[in-house]
């Protein structure tokens, strides 16, 4: 497996991982829209959750940028054609 190829691979595995976050805050989004927020509601824990859920998505959107930069810079300097 060539360097671009090992490029791609980590953008899709990072993708992947970024799709299953968004879709459990998505989640964690629906379940806060049907709770009342009262002291028996929703609880600190599940908005540090959320928080920490955005965090991360944002982590691995600006890993995606990376990743995605660095093969676009290889593919410049080595005048390798896009696949």
């Amino acid at each position: 497996m060539n360097y671009p190829e090992r490029l791609q691979k980590n953008i899709l595995q990072v993708q992947q991982e970024l799709d299953k976050s968004n879709n459990e805050l998505k989640q964690l989004e629906e379940e806060f829209a049907n709770v009342k927020l009262n002291p028996y509601g929703i609880t600190s824990i599940d908005f540090s959750k959320r928080q920490e859920l955005s965090k991360d998505i944002t982590k691995m959107e600006g890993a995606i940028m990376g990743l995605t930069l660095a093969l676009e810079t290889f593919r410049d300097e080595t005048g390798a054609t896009a696949e």
